[in-house]
């Protein structure tokens, strides 16, 4: 990640020639670490596809390329794979939609409302976008994360936690943790308060940079009464990070300048120590 970093701050200067040397460096740090560890195969290739994004948004489209064409010959995806991402962008071009027509991003509600008709719809085509998926690849825990998520909007609890489950079992540590999130959120809106509790701190353990995870967990504390822990899980909290603070964010819009950023943040807080 440091070689990433230096990497981009050439680019911003317009400065391709050192940055792409450090761009190899990088790459080839990834590409020994996946030879002794293969699990890290899906971080490499969040990597690439977050690196080549930006770069193309800073203008070095010829970089980005070239970067892009690398990595996947050395992190190949298999054709099933490659048609369940495809299949998984849709889903999320519909989950976006439906957000803002069904007023689920932006500022929270003052009031409770119905979701309307026209977000439900481009949710349930989300669904059946995030389904097929799945259904080309089991693996895509992004998918099962994000249909569990519009399962729960939808009023299909039952049906969402088989996916989030699947999804709290991922190689992604942002994927686990969102999902376990997820999961603690259904547990209390059916008042398991014991359970979301459980749900909320696995999730600060997996992710210990977040602190919706913490702030969750202190508020489903007080919930059952239990004060002094509240207090103390956002004290512990917030001695361990002091102030480092990175949260995996749920889903992104279309800007790679800016969109991709906050994905950037998220690798480099896995391998912070």
């Amino acid at each position: 990640m440091l070689h990433t970093d230096i990497g981009l701050r050439l680019v911003k200067t317009d400065r391709r020639g050192e940055s792409a040397a450090h761009f190899d460096e990088a790459a080839a740090l990834l590409k020994r670490a996946v030879d002794v560890d293969v699990a890290r195969v899906e971080f490499a290739r969040r990597w690439r596809d977050t690196l080549s994004g930006l770069l193309d948004a800073y203008g070095a489209a010829d970089l980005a390329k070239d970067l892009d064409t690398r990595g996947h010959e050395w992190w190949p995806q298999s054709k099933d794979a490659g048609a369940a991402s495809t299949a998984f962008a849709l889903g999320l071009t519909h989950e976006i939609q439906g957000a803002v027509a069904g007023r689920l991003s932006g500022p929270p509600p003052t009031r409770p409302f119905a979701i309307p008709p026209d977000a439900i719809g481009l949710l349930r085509h989300a669904a059946e976008d995030y389904t097929a998926a799945l259904a080309s690849d089991q693996t895509n825990s992004q998918a099962a994360l994000h249909l569990g998520r519009v399962l729960l909007l939808l009023g299909r609890d039952n049906e969402a936690v088989s996916h989030l489950r699947a999804a709290s079992s991922s190689a992604n540590p942002a994927v686990r943790y969102l999902a376990l999130l997820f999961t603690g959120a259904l547990d209390e809106r059916a008042g398991r308060l014991d359970a979301a509790v459980d749900a909320y701190q696995r999730a600060r353990d997996i992710f210990k940079w977040g602190q919706s995870a913490p702030l969750a967990l202190s508020h489903a504390l007080m919930r059952l009464g239990r004060d002094a822990q509240a207090r103390e899980a956002l004290v512990d909290h917030f001695e361990t990070t002091r102030g480092r603070v990175c949260d995996p964010l749920w889903t992104y819009l279309a800007d790679p300048s800016t969109d991709l950023g906050p994905t950037l943040d998220e690798l480099r807080a896995e391998v912070w120590r």
